[in-house]
């Protein structure tokens, strides 16, 4: 077995404490000779852990397929010897589905205990955290390399993990091969260095870029509301001669976003990143006027023509037959005049419209600002935010 430490030139810059302090922190990746779990095996495993002044890359490489238990035994060490200092956290790309199954299979085939090692941990899988923001984030599809350009990282590797199967089992050939002196072997031997190469680049690669591509946790701990409200007013502006109004709010993130966020959507604009990476900003057209609330359980209720309103049957009793009807789920409504701000989904209750149910939901803006200091209410805006950035994301 072949061990390789080297530090990355570049140190993520991300404030790793948020998860847990970084000395129980491990990000992974393995590299195998097949993709199922029975018969390929494990050739290289990769680590990234903190020493307490910089995060250092750590491979354990098999020169022999004998060697895979060695290798399993190196890493389940380096797990062990983080769970000293608390629970660890595991990070990795894809570790849910494919790594962390795949080590347990093989731990099993040498009489280890796989369950045990992963016992206590806590996975972060941060292709689970980028793929539900693919579209948002205009990705192509959700590999690490495509990740990676988001952060504008560039890689040396040009291989993908497919690939290199090919370029082990050439490494393999050669180790057989390389017999005698090493002036009989000069070219095999220098081959075979170059392959171990092209091989621990391709790991060192993906292991060294995710610390720094971490900032993608942000995107779910922003869905989870992991941001505080700032300010919450209206403004006034004019737009082409016309005055409008709109509900402005800004937010201070917890993780800055990579990328930044950029959405508008029924009179509602949601922005993140354009002057600073952790503010968010968000503005919703607000409306005065008329507007309409709808009965649910219109059975009960007569529509009355002349007043264009809907009246319950126990009031509607004592109205002129020629000038009520029963009421239709389209019909069975009153009317309010207010100030209203469209919403992606019942936050502020009731629920208005402007003509029928199947169009935008409005709630009244009185619901967030009250009291007669017109101030307002913190908890229910960060509701609101939570329901404009699931509905885009």
């Amino acid at each position: 077995m072949i061990v390789r430490e080297s530090v990355p030139e570049k140190q993520p810059e991300f404030n790793f404490s948020i998860i847990a302090p970084p000395e129980r922190i491990v990000f992974f990746d393995i590299e195998t000779t097949g993709l199922s779990r029975k018969n390929a095996a494990i050739y290289l495993i990769g680590v990234v852990i903190y020493d307490g002044a910089a995060w250092k890359v750590r491979q354990f490489f098999a020169e022999s397929l004998y060697d895979e238990q060695q290798l399993l035994e190196s890493f389940a060490e380096v797990i062990g010897s983080r769970k000293k200092k608390g629970r660890v956290v595991l990070v990795s790309f894809n570790g849910d589905a494919f790594d962390i199954p795949f080590i347990q299979v093989a731990m099993q085939q040498y009489g280890m205990s796989g369950r045990a090692l992963f016992d206590g941990t806590v996975s972060i899988d941060l292709l689970k955290r980028v793929r539900p923001f693919k579209n948002l984030l205009g990705l192509c599809d959700c590999k690490l390399k495509t990740v990676e350009r988001l952060f504008g990282i560039e890689r040396e590797d040009k291989y993908n993990g497919g690939e290199l199967i090919y370029v082990y089992e050439e490494y393999l050939r050669l180790s057989r091969i390389v017999k005698g002196s090493p002036e009989d072997n000069h070219l095999n031997i220098k081959l075979k260095a170059a392959l171990l190469e092209t091989l621990l680049l391709h790991n060192a690669e993906d292991i060294a870029d995710m610390p720094l591509i971490m900032g993608v946790y942000g995107y779910g701990e922003l869905a989870n509301g992991g941001f505080d409200v700032t300010e919450s007013g209206i403004e006034q502006y004019e737009l082409s001669g016309v005055s409008k109004k709109v509900w402005n709010i800004c937010a201070r993130l917890e993780i800055p976003l990579p990328g930044g966020i950029y959405s508008e959507t029924n009179g509602m604009t949601l922005s993140v990143g354009e002057e600073d990476p952790e503010l968010l900003n968000l503005t919703a057209e607000v409306y005065e006027g008329e507007l309409k609330y709808f009965f649910a359980d219109y059975k009960n209720y007569y529509y009355l023509p002349a007043e264009d309103c809907a009246v319950h049957k126990s009031v509607g009793e004592f109205v002129d037959r020629k000038s009520r009807r029963q009421a239709t789920a389209s019909t069975c409504y009153q009317k309010k005049t207010g100030v209203f701000v469209p919403q992606p989904e019942p936050v502020l209750t009731p629920v208005f419209y402007r003509d029928s149910k199947k169009g935008q939901q409005y709630g009244e803006l009185t619901k967030i600002f009250r009291g007669n200091d017109n101030k307002a209410d913190t908890e229910l805006t960060k509701r609101y935010i939570l329901a404009v950035v699931n509905r885009i994301m």
